[in-house]
């Protein structure tokens, strides 16, 4: 053993603990450990929807697919914040300059535009992860807020079917906007902008 080494010294060198899990590789990795949560919860909620719950100790007739659509998007919503801060950190910010869950912010942080499309798509995630995913209401709930997010849960959401004649209904189908596919295609454009 070298008995010149001090160990002493060369922990003192070392970076702090904070300092450490400060680092880029963790941002991208919390984010793409949330990708990968999102994408189970995605799979749970499919065609093995009635086992799954069933083995969890659900009663039957108890939908994964209506109970954790929230939560599926919150994670969703989580896991591009993650990795545009993943982004952030490895280009020299630190956590107070990207504090906060603003996606308008960090676009702007990362210089990257953003169409109206994405704006909206971006805030559904952003309110997904402050609160549809957790709590009933937003904070300070009001009745427009509530509203206002219905309006754009179902500008996303949804997608109108266009009938073959004049029709007094409007009917809706899903956009597929947030669909497992197109939510990674979204996560890995972010996620090609970090270096490995």
């Amino acid at each position: 053993m070298d008995e010149s080494f001090d160990y002493q010294d060369w922990l003192a060198s070392r970076p702090t603990l904070t300092e450490d899990r400060s680092h880029p590789n963790h941002w991208h990795n919390r984010a793409a450990d949330l990708h990968a949560s999102a994408g189970a919860l995605w799979h749970a909620m499919g065609s093995e929807d009635a086992a799954i719950a069933s083995e969890l100790g659900y009663a039957p007739g108890f939908r994964l697919g209506v109970a954790c659509w929230p939560v599926y998007h919150m994670l969703c919503g989580l896991s591009l914040e993650l990795i545009m801060k993943a982004v952030l950190a490895q280009k020299g910010f630190t956590p107070a300059q990207f504090k906060g869950h603003s996606f308008k912010k960090l676009h702007q942080l990362l210089e990257l535009p953003m169409d109206a499309t994405r704006t909206r798509l971006m805030a559904f995630y952003e309110a997904s992860l402050l609160w549809a995913g957790r709590y009933p209401t937003p904070l300070n709930a009001t009745d427009d807020k509530l509203l206002d997010y219905y309006d754009l849960a179902d500008d996303i959401l949804t997608k109108p079917i266009q009938m073959s004649e004049p029709c007094v209904l409007n009917f809706k189908t899903s956009s597929g906007a947030t669909d497992w596919g197109r939510y990674t295609e979204l996560w890995r454009e972010y996620s090609n902008l970090f270096e490995l």
